[in-house]
């Protein structure tokens, strides 16, 4: 019983330091998810001085966001590649393209395209593993969008796990260094 007194006060300190903390970061910005906009850029890329260029925009999770003055004949992983890939966090499959002229991209029957009202989901990970992308040339005015990826679990839901895993961590070794002293 004596043993419990001191081990009741560690987990009350072991509480406050670690909850204090947390709030402390909150209020500093430390565990903030908000994150500023990335700076839109344009890009030009030609194979010929003369070559004429459409312009397309991307955004989302790619590297290199912004206005892109390509080539005519440029297609939908020509253009992801010119922006550098995707972060980290780009997904791929879920890849929306509204196109100014949707008629252009109807006639394509393919597994890895989605009509949604001019609006296209593509599934770039198909168009790599089945081929297909010669086929998504595109026009000018184009839109493309890369999402990021859903976490399963979202940040705040692994930081109450973390802090929830470690007062049990450290209550279930007191309770067995409390056990195993006294014998």
């Amino acid at each position: 019983m004596v043993a419990f007194k001191p081990l009741r006060l560690f987990m009350a300190v072991v509480f406050w330091v670690t909850c204090s903390s947390t709030v402390h970061a909150q209020e500093v910005g430390l565990l903030s998810d908000i994150k500023p906009p990335q700076q839109s850029s344009e890009y030009i890329f030609r194979s010929s001085p003369k070559e004429s260029l459409i312009t397309v925009q991307l955004l989302g999770a790619v590297n290199k966001p912004g206005i892109y003055y390509v080539p005519a004949n440029t297609d939908l992983l020509k253009l992801i590649t010119l922006a550098g890939g995707t972060t980290n966090g780009g997904d791929l499959s879920e890849i929306l393209v509204r196109k100014m002229e949707p008629k252009t991209w109807a006639e394509i029957k393919s597994k890895a395209i989605n009509e949604y009202q001019g609006a296209y989901e593509v599934d770039a990970e198909k168009l790599i593993k089945y081929g297909g992308a010669k086929n998504l040339k595109l026009q000018q005015d184009d839109f493309v969008y890369v999402p990021p990826r859903t976490p399963w679990v979202s940040n705040e839901a692994a930081r109450g796990i973390t802090v929830v895993s470690v007062i049990l961590g450290i209550a279930l070794t007191a309770i067995l260094i409390d056990k195993n002293s006294g014998k």
